[in-house]
């Protein structure tokens, strides 16, 4: 067509442009902080695993045993009696104490028989002592007599059986309300460090079973 004139004119950029650009920034740093967020969230969420001390535990299931158990019998006029058993712990454990009803005697003790070095002997090879009000008769070398006296503790090594017998630790029964005859029982509360309070019933007898 002679005689027209066309001009062009540059191509501008459309004007939702920048806006589209913009929008696209938004959505990539709302990605990126979701990302972020995401992680943070994950590292909250993760559990401290806790520590168990399983000392005790890793027993469950063991149990203290006992064996032996007796009570010696006491004569009519008896302000004392004893009890004597072997005690075996799974674990390290330690008797700590022992307890009787009132309506047996006043109280329980833990005592060892000991040689006192100090006190002069009879003559001869060796020498009978006799436990009095106890009963019985312990046979112990010349130069020292047996005394007995009270103990805080009886250490229970693992798996260890620790023996409590005539002539060395028994638990102690003070204050008799009435003689232990024979054929009859009593109850005693042993006291553990770890195993806690344990209640045995003991047979009266003359001598060990």
């Amino acid at each position: 067509m002679k005689g027209m004139t066309t001009t062009i004119t540059p191509r501008t950029l459309p004007r939702s442009l920048p806006r589209i650009a913009a929008s696209v920034l938004a959505v990539g740093a709302l990605a990126l902080t979701a990302c972020g967020d995401d992680d943070e969230s994950d590292s909250g969420s993760q559990t401290t695993e806790t520590t168990v001390d399983t000392t005790v535990a890793a027993t469950a299931g063991d149990e203290i045993s006992f064996s032996g158990e007796w009570a010696r019998n006491s004569p009519a006029a008896a302000t004392m009696g004893a009890a004597y058993l072997t005690i075996t712990s799974p674990i390290d454990d330690a008797l700590d104490g022992a307890k009787v009803d009132a309506s047996i005697a006043a109280t329980a003790e833990i005592h060892e028989m000991v040689m006192d070095h100090d006190s002069m002997g009879s003559m001869g090879t060796d020498t009978t002592m006799h436990m009095g009000s106890m009963g019985g008769s312990t046979t112990m070398p010349m130069g020292g007599e047996m005394v007995m006296q009270e103990v805080d503790r009886i250490e229970l090594p693992t798996g260890q059986a620790v023996e409590l017998k005539p002539g060395g630790y028994h638990i102690m029964l003070i204050d008799l309300v009435a003689p232990l005859e024979l054929g009859g029982t009593v109850q005693i509360t042993l006291v553990f460090e770890v195993a806690g309070e344990i209640t045995i019933e003991f047979p009266v007898l003359e001598e060990a079973p």
